[in-house]
Formats: C-alpha cells, structure tokens, sequence
C-alpha cells in the first residue's frame, strides 16, 4: 500500500515530504511551506518496537532451556552417589556442610563480576528476610533431610519419596508465584509420571514406606523434598533484586551459619574426622560443591528467569533416569529397555513443557506486535 501525502502525490521515504503532506522545498524565495522536520513514514509507521519486551523475547530461547534442564539434573544425579561415599565417613549434618562451605568459598571472589546492575540499594530488611527463608527453610533442609533421612530408611523409600518434588514445586509455584497449570502442563506432567514410574519400577517393588520403622527417616526425606521445592520456588521472587551467583553465595552463606551449629551441637567430632578424611572423599566433596550445587544452581536460576518455576520443575523426574543410567555405566549394568522407555517419556515431557509451550507462548505475542494497515495522513489544521 503506497501513503499519499495530504496534496495527493506519492510520499516517498527520504525524498523531503514532511508527514503533514506539504513539500519543504519551498519556493523561489526560499520560504517553507512547513517547518517539520523531514521523517520517513513508511519506515517510521513500520518499525518494530525495541523497548523491553522485545529484548527479553530474544532474551528467551526454549531449546537452550531444555538443553540446560537436561545438564542440571545430570549435576543434581551425580550428588547421591558423591554424597554416598562420603556420608560413610562422616555425619550427615557434616556431609551437607561441607560441601556448600566449599562452594561458598569458591565462588564469592567473583562476586564483583557477577553483580546485578542498576538495581540501587538492594539488601533491604525485606531481601534480607527473603534470604533468611531461603537458607534455613530451602537449602538446609533440602540437604541435611537427604543426608540424614537415608541413614534411617531404605533408599528405595527415599527414591519413590523423592519423585513429589516437582508436584511439590508445582503447587508452591501456584501459591507463591500464582502460576498456572495449562492443559499442555497436565499432559506433560501425566507423560513424566508415566515415564518415572517405569524407571523406578524396582524401586516401588521393594519400598517400605509405611513400616513404622522407617517413619523417621521418610519423613526427613519428605523434609528434604520440601525444601527443594521451597528453593527452586521461592529463589524466583529473590532472583528479580539479585543476580544467580549474588543468591547462590548470599543463600549458601546462611546456610553454612545454620549448619555449622548444628554441627558444633550435635556432631563435636566432625572436626577431627575431616582431618582423617582420604583424597576420594575430598574429591567427591569437591565435584558436588562445584557441580551438584554450585553451577547446576546457577544454571536453573538461570532458565527460571525465562521459563516458569512450574515448567522447569517437571525436569526433575529426570534425575531417577540420570541415576540408573549413572549406575549403569559406573557399575557396569546393563542398560535396559525399561530404562530407555521410561526415560524417552520424560524427555518427552520435558521437551513438551519448555520447548512446545515457549513456542506456543510466542505466537500470540508477534501477532499482537504485527503492524496492521497503514492510515492515510491526516489534515493539517489551517490549510
């Protein structure tokens, strides 16, 4: 569609018609017949906007989100076997310190470089609450209910347990961030369950988990499952005044306080056992300080500052498929094709719940930025 000018000939971008209709060259005399600046309508009338909400749609990429949800439960799968070796030689409260006190000393020194900007005086009262929350309600429990939970039932009891956290993450995320479950979330949810019920078939078989001997120890995991839905839920709201590496040091920091009295309360040995620890364990120490909590973390702050809390937590019934296939290749085991099924369901779902829903999200958003017809020019006043 060509705009005409208000005198009937063609506007041409860039040629010196001004956008009331009038032509600048003036006369012989060189008097205006108008004092606008020259504009190029059709381009003006046509550009896509560059303001916030389209810089954080580029922002969004739903492949990469699921590629990075796949690696973080890789990191998250590889602490049970890691905390395993060393929970032998030391006690569960020291084994969940530990590592976090590693993490916390290792990534502090760049905090300057991973500071938030423009966001001003930051720790206020209120962030410093939320912070509060997050450490002794999120992280402690989530570790030391794992820690010490699995010393007092069977590890199948824990594995079955542990398969609420993304039903857990989901109706906190409902609650505390008023998300939604879609219709596309219900089938992926439905998918993944199927998938991990598969995967832990063997698991379900030899459960226990209402012997009441065993009832102290499920109930530290399902503490555990509680507050790792507390922490991938609640981060979210912390993760609009601070950067990942800020709440992953800020968090971890807390925690080690609370962790440390309740090590010098309940485990006074800890200290000498630590020193008579051998280079394997210290190892294992140091790969899940370093990748089970301190760069998985950051990765899923990271794809829950594009995706919902709600998407991003059915991923986690990737973690039995990660763990049988772990023990699979460590252990020499063959690998199944139960494994493989039920572990193709969930990346399945996975896949539904990041890559399909983002892309579905992001088709009633261009068509609302689509330009519509271009108006003709209106009348000057006083012609």
């Amino acid at each position: 569609m060509q705009l005409r000018s208000f005198r009937g000939s063609p506007a041409v971008p860039g040629s010196g018609a001004c956008a009331c209709g009038l032509n600048r060259r003036g006369n012989r005399a060189g008097i205006p017949y108008c004092e606008h600046k020259p504009m190029d309508v059709q381009t003006k009338s046509r550009s896509t906007p560059s303001g916030p909400s389209s810089r954080s749609e580029t922002r969004r990429s739903p492949a990469a989100s699921f590629l990075v949800l796949l690696l973080v439960n890789a990191m998250w799968a590889f602490q049970f076997s890691g905390a395993k070796i060393v929970t032998e030689r030391l006690g569960p409260i020291s084994t969940a310190l530990i590592p976090l006190a590693l993490s916390t000393l290792l990534f502090a020194p760049f905090l300057r470089v991973g500071r938030k900007k423009g966001t001003g005086n930051r720790f206020t009262g209120r962030l410093l609450v939320g912070l509060l929350l997050i450490g002794t309600l999120g992280i402690v429990p989530a570790q030391l209910g794992l820690t010490w939970g699995v010393e007092h039932t069977l590890a199948s009891n824990a594995s079955v347990i542990t398969l609420t956290i993304p039903v857990l993450t989901a109706v906190m995320a409902s609650m505390l961030l008023q998300e939604k479950m879609t219709g596309l979330r219900w089938l992926s949810f439905g998918l993944a369950i199927c998938g991990v019920l598969i995967v832990s078939e063997q698991d379900l078989r030899s459960a226990d988990i209402f012997r009441s001997g065993y009832l102290a120890g499920n109930l530290l995991i399902f503490a555990s499952c509680l507050g790792s839905a507390y922490n991938n839920t609640y981060s979210k709201k912390l993760l609009e005044v601070l950067s990942p590496l800020e709440l992953l040091v800020a968090s971890f920091l807390v925690s080690d306080i609370a962790l440390a009295i309740l090590m010098l309360i309940f485990e006074r040995s800890a200290p000498a056992r630590l020193a008579s620890l051998g280079l394997s364990a210290w190892l294992s120490l140091l790969a899940i300080a370093v990748f089970s909590l301190s760069i998985s973390m950051m990765l899923y702050f990271w794809v829950i500052e594009r995706i919902d809390v709600m998407q991003a937590s059915l991923s986690i019934y990737l973690l039995p498929f990660f763990g049988v296939l772990f023990s699979s290749l460590l252990l020499h085991e063959q690998i199944t094709l139960q494994l493989l099924a039920g572990g193709a369901l969930v990346f399945a779902a996975t896949f539904l719940i990041t890559v399909l829903e983002e892309r579905q999200k992001r088709g009633p958003r261009r068509s609302e930025r689509s330009p519509g017809p271009v108006t003709e020019g209106a009348a000057p006043n006083g012609d």
